[in-house]
């Protein structure tokens, strides 16, 4: 008999992190025989059951998270907002049961439900959900509350008790995983819990991202030239993802003094840089909307400083959509027309878009963020380093690296862009990736999580 799966979260089938890990478990999944269902919020694309609520931008999902963490401002007191959590967490365990009760799953994996602060009703759902069918399950945590500005702190001592009890679960059918080492270590060290970790991994034997049929209207689509050197900035636009870091290395290196030393020049994939090239930065991921006008400060910035950019989010998906003049191309099109990556992110749970440039066999500019360095640098992969260090710039207020740090990594864009050694340093990087990241990888590791059932 088949057995069935339910994979939950907030979102799925977007081009963020955690919907991406959650298709390649799906596949997977569906690989080694199970019979797969989604359950998201609204908002989604692809899932087979939608609960309206969990989608943590609904208005009442954004009130109680601004006011379970830092200050309780839009209460009275905190009875009330612990009213209104239990009373959004009701709505959603019916509709959670409802959905259970139809499809009898095997085995549930929930993904940040039980660990992130964006929407800690859901958390109180699950968990009485869990408790009362004793359903075998694995909480995946990509992220954790304690480890972001805006949900270090409960705001009131309600909030604390409750955070104690349901996010970060301890039910005896609940198995725990994270990430990375860094996860596992905070989560033992916090919780007590020892959690299996299972990184962001990636299928190597797929087919290349190429340029094809498909995608061959894709620089037209969007006015750039074939002579452009294009920068990619795959992930979603969330302050985090620290994308302000790169615009100053934009700007430099569309100076005379860089942009000069590449004229006449063949690049490390064949493209010719001629005299009208320059660096244009393509802004794919979408912003979420607590980042609208971080996204539109970043657009200031670059039409202030006269740096080429195309903000093309909105023709972007996780899947290709066909289409007359409105088609969409996969944010997996973007790499095979980019010719370098920019991965400036003060904070990854690990890192989906660095192992995504890594199969795309791209140069990489890394922000030396935690887990890069705990998990991934001692890998050995070669990458644009932008360090581990930045100031806030009191003329725009946003964080950037020191000036000889930039100085010197526009030396090593040039330098990587044209150097004979690129290829090679490139395949390495693939081989590392495929080695310790792989579907394969993922693979052994759900079948470890998952047995006994």
């Amino acid at each position: 008999m088949t057995k069935r799966v339910l994979i939950c979260h907030y979102r799925v089938g977007r081009t963020d992190g955690v919907s991406l890990e959650i298709t390649k478990r799906a596949n997977v999944l569906k690989e080694m025989g199970w019979e797969v269902y989604l359950l998201a919020g609204s908002g989604s694309d692809g899932a087979d059951y939608i609960i309206p609520e969990l989608d943590f931008d609904r208005t009442e999902v954004r009130k109680i998270a601004e006011n379970s963490f830092n200050l309780l401002k839009d209460y009275d007191n905190e009875l009330e907002l612990m009213d209104d959590i239990k009373k959004l967490a009701g709505i959603i365990a019916i509709k959670l049961k409802t959905v259970i009760n139809k499809i009898s799953p095997d085995f549930i994996l929930i993904h940040n439900i039980l660990s992130h602060g964006r929407h800690i009703a859901s958390a109180m759902a699950f968990y009485t959900v869990l408790e009362e069918t004793g359903i075998p399950s694995l909480a995946t945590h990509h992220d954790f509350f304690w480890e972001r500005e805006d949900f270090k702190e409960p705001s009131c001592k309600a909030v604390s008790q409750f955070l104690n009890k349901y996010v970060l679960p301890v039910l005896p059918y609940l198995k725990h995983a994270v990430i990375s080492t860094r996860a596992a270590e905070s989560l033992r060290n916090r919780s007590s819990i020892d959690a299996v970790i299972i990184p962001d991994t990636l299928d190597f034997n797929m087919e290349p991202w190429e340029k094809d049929k498909f995608n061959r209207d894709f620089l037209d689509t969007f006015n750039i030239s074939e002579n452009d050197i294009l920068v990619l900035q795959a992930t979603r636009i969330v302050k985090r993802k620290g994308i302000e870091l790169i615009l100053p290395v934009l700007e430099k290196l569309n100076s005379k003094e860089f942009l000069s030393q590449l004229i006449g020049k063949k690049l490390y994939n064949g493209k010719m840089i001629t005299e009208n090239s320059k660096f244009v930065y393509i802004i794919a991921g979408y912003a979420e909307q607590e980042a609208e006008k971080y996204l539109q400060s970043i657009i200031a910035y670059l039409e202030e400083k006269n740096i080429p950019y195309r903000n093309i989010q909105s023709r972007i998906s996780a899947e290709r959509i066909p289409g007359k003049g409105e088609k969409k191309f996969s944010i997996f099109d973007t790499y095979a027309y980019s010719d370098i990556v920019s991965y400036p992110s003060l904070f990854e749970g690990w890192g989906n878009q660095f192992i995504e440039a890594v199969f795309a066999k791209k140069p990489i500019m890394v922000y030396e963020y935690p887990v890069f360095k705990t998990d991934i640098k001692p890998l050995g992969y070669e990458v644009i380093d932008l360090g581990s260090s930045t100031s806030r710039s009191p003329q725009t207020g946003f964080l950037k690296l020191p000036d000889q740090r930039i100085n010197n990594v526009c030396k090593d864009v040039i330098k990587t862009l044209i150097s004979s050694d690129t290829i090679k340093k490139l395949d390495s990087n693939f081989e590392t990736a495929k080695a310790n990241n792989s579907r394969d990888t993922l693979k052994k590791l759900m079948k470890i999580s998952m047995e006994h059932v």
